[in-house]
């Protein structure tokens, strides 16, 4: 009896601590337990539930030090899911355990539950309310354009926008958008391309008009300052963002995640059809192609539902065309933008380190007079997460266009500490050069 009272005492004085409750994703959380003896192993699960209904979860055990603390910020687990000293840890590391029908690589949690454990048993637990958005005004945008425009309420004066380009899987991006936009506390676009009503349901033969209508509108908005104007785009959409920056020299910043400096084909019907198009008339643009084996796999990957790494067919179509290679690169000489680019190694779905290096290239010999970096992150994979604190242990997403899973390349690991690294410099880029 006396055994029992003095473990519930000491329950009593263990006290879990998490900072802050309520967070806009991507934003740091703090996780720290206290009241422990030295030494003594606890255990801290976080927890989740998508919209689709999945659960998604992480644990970690730490040593509590002489004053009988754990903080993730300085403490490396003794066993779980990550390892070493990582803040973000428990956070990127949460796996899946698909409970509904259908799991998305970028789920969506608004409530996680953090608990610690000490001797199996819970000893307390908090709840975190996640949120996409900050203070946004949001319109729904059907004519001229098709997507969602967001803005901070206390903007009263003209401030430069941003439009937000996802990728070949369609439709617009109203999360990232609303993140973007309460990141930087500019008017902020989320802007479909193809796949969604009124747009054409494939990535083939996309005017690159749809960005200058963009534009045009924003232009006409009164708080949106004119002609200061960034783009954020993420695979083709970043293929996208730079091909308009070199048409549009309204676009003043342009940020592309794992994209092409290369115009390719499009997907959907037809394997040749041009992707872009500008006043009727397709760019020049390289065709992607398999070999015999890639095709077999591509065909496996299609019947079985497993993951298919294109990354293989793109150095193949790179180098059966070698000699179209320069015709068909992105001009970004004729841009008046800044680029921050992000091309991986190992890049699953393209080799989006060479796709990169080519636009940086291209910059380079032209002299551009703007600034350019390109940022690359070893394991960091096909960048479909872009900030922090955020599951980034599903390395696959599902490509209706071709009904195929595609694989992402990269570690959960990687690239979660890519996105850690890349975000705040993501942001700081757009606030920095837009201003000017």
């Amino acid at each position: 009896m006396l055994l029992l009272c003095f473990a519930a005492e000491d329950e009593d004085v263990m006290r879990l601590d998490v900072e802050p409750q309520y967070v806009l994703i991507g934003d740091p959380i703090s996780i720290r337990a206290s009241g422990l003896d030295a030494g003594q192993i606890a255990t801290l699960r976080v927890s989740g539930q998508d919209i689709l209904g999945n659960t998604w979860s992480s644990e970690a055990s730490f040593i509590a030090d002489e004053s009988g603390t754990i903080d993730t910020s300085r403490d490396a687990p003794a066993e779980g899911s990550y390892q070493g000293i990582d803040q973000a840890g428990l956070f990127w590391s949460m796996s899946v355990n698909q409970t509904g029908e259908f799991v998305s690589a970028f789920p969506v949690i608004h409530s996680l539950t953090v608990s610690l454990y000490v001797n199996g048993r819970e000893v307390e637990r908090m709840e975190i309310q996640r949120t996409a958005q900050i203070d946004l005004a949001r319109e729904n945008l059907t004519e001229p354009i098709v997507g969602v425009f967001l803005i901070p309420e206390e903007i009263k004066e003209p401030t430069p926008a941003i439009i937000v380009l996802g990728g070949s899987e369609g439709g617009y991006k109203e999360g990232w958008a609303s993140v973007i936009a309460s990141k930087t506390r500019m008017p902020t676009l989320a802007l479909a391309y193809f796949g969604a009503p009124g747009l054409p349901q494939t990535l083939e033969n996309i005017p690159v008009e749809t960005v200058g209508r963009a534009i045009e509108w924003l232009n006409q908005q009164p708080l949106v300052a004119r002609d200061h104007i960034g783009i954020v785009g993420a695979s083709r959409g970043g293929e996208l963002a730079l091909l308009a920056a070199s048409i549009y020299p309204q676009i003043k910043a342009v940020v592309g995640y794992t994209p092409s400096g290369v115009i390719w084909s499009g997907i959907g019907e037809n394997p040749d059809a041009p992707a872009w198009t500008y006043q009727g008339r397709a760019f020049p643009y390289l065709k992607a192609m398999m070999g015999e084996e890639q095709e077999r796999q591509f065909l496996e990957a299609q019947k079985s539902g497993t993951p298919y790494l294109d990354a293989p067919s793109f150095l193949y179509s790179l180098e059966m065309q070698r000699s179209r290679v320069d015709e068909a690169t992105i001009p970004l000489e004729r841009s008046e933008a800044a680029f921050l680019l992000i091309g991986n190694p190992g890049d699953g779905v393209w080799p989006s380190d060479i796709l990169s290096q080519i636009a940086i290239d291209r910059l380079r010999s032209h002299n551009h007079s703007r600034t350019y970096q390109l940022l690359s992150y070893d394991q960091g994979g096909h960048m479909l997460i872009t900030y922090p604190y955020y599951p980034t242990t599903m390395r696959q997403f599902y490509l209706p266009t071709v009904n195929v899973w595609e694989g992402l390349g990269g570690t959960a690991e990687g690239a979660a500490r890519a996105a850690g690294d890349s975000w705040p410099r993501v942001i700081e880029f757009l606030r920095r050069e837009l201003a000017r």
